[in-house]
């Protein structure tokens, strides 16, 4: 029996053997990299979803600016945006007194204060609160005077509620002086515009 001739095989088989093991550190290193780039290729799919997300809210957003943007300005133009225009709300009184024809009226302004959040719906909504006292001749003064004042109004109000006395307890005379008081409690509504001041 004859034995292979190892020592002339040996360099052959050394180099056989480190072939083999740059083959499996080629594969295992090729499939490292493309785990890597897999890993890669989702990554930048998530960010371009994330990407593309973003892009479509802000044209949803453009659209909503664009499409509310004459509706803002009017609010804006009418004193509902901005900062409290207290010296047009006592001027719209003072002249739906005169348009209504009464006699004077007496004027008290209270602080600001943030609505209710229900109310409010998450946006930086307040009211300040105007108490008028005006003399009356008869009853419907105080409606006709109320209709001036909503037609004056230089922004948002709301009459929270009316109280009516009479001056004296005589008997009636007809006279041209004021008989009745009416008090009368006025909400003025603001909306704080986006970091500004109220």
């Amino acid at each position: 029996m004859n034995r292979p001739p190892f020592a002339a095989l040996k360099f052959s088989l050394v180099l056989i053997a480190l072939a083999l093991a740059f083959a499996a550190a080629g594969i295992v290193w090729s499939g490292q990299q493309a785990t890597a780039a897999r890993l890669a290729l989702e990554t930048a799919r998530g960010e371009r979803a994330t990407a593309q997300g973003r892009l479509a809210q802000s044209h949803e957003e453009a659209r909503l600016v664009a499409a509310h943007l004459d509706g803002y300005r009017a609010l804006v133009a009418r004193g509902f945006v901005g900062p409290e225009a207290r010296l047009a709300w006592i001027e719209a009184a003072q002249l739906a007194n005169r348009d209504a024809g009464l006699y004077g009226l007496d004027y008290r302004l209270a602080p600001r204060q943030a609505e209710r959040p229900e109310f409010a719906q998450g946006l930086p909504l307040g009211s300040t609160l105007m108490t008028l006292t005006l003399p009356l001749l008869v009853e419907t003064d105080l409606p006709r005077f109320l209709a001036a004042l909503q037609a004056r109004a230089p922004g948002l109000m709301r009459v929270r509620g009316c109280r009516l006395t009479r001056l004296s307890d005589g008997p009636f005379q007809a006279s041209a002086e004021p008989r009745l008081q009416a008090e009368c409690d006025i909400a003025w509504f603001t909306l704080a515009p986006p970091g500004g001041a109220s």
